[in-house]
């Protein structure tokens, strides 16, 4: 199973998420965490803004931080449509696991 996305609201229905914010998941991959949940593993979001400079952009984010070295390329950003954003948000992820292969979520 590949990467897919959920609305915000979708996933956590009483935080009042609207409905143009996504969060990104991978079924394939399994990161250490303080605690266990069940579930997939969120790895990114994007969302867009509304008002100010950049109103009608899309706000990206990879979430995922594993140890070991600081990853020196950029993490969010924003981009002028929603799909521009999400591809954004899996190309870093991709990049990120591929700069930590011993610790490639996707391998256990």
């Amino acid at each position: 199973m590949s990467i897919y996305w959920m609305r915000t609201a979708e996933v956590y229905p009483t935080s009042g998420w609207h409905r143009k914010a996504f969060m990104a998941f991978d079924p394939a991959a399994r990161f250490p965490r303080l605690h266990m949940v069940e579930g997939d593993e969120t790895i990114g979001n994007v969302h867009l803004i509304e008002g100010g400079l950049q109103s009608g952009h899309w706000q990206w984010s990879m979430t995922v931080s594993l140890p070991g070295p600081r990853y020196g390329r950029p993490t969010n950003g924003v981009e002028p449509d929603r799909g521009a954003a999400a591809r954004r948000v899996i190309e870093v992820y991709r990049h990120y696991l591929a700069t930590r292969p011993e610790q490639d979520p996707r391998r256990a």
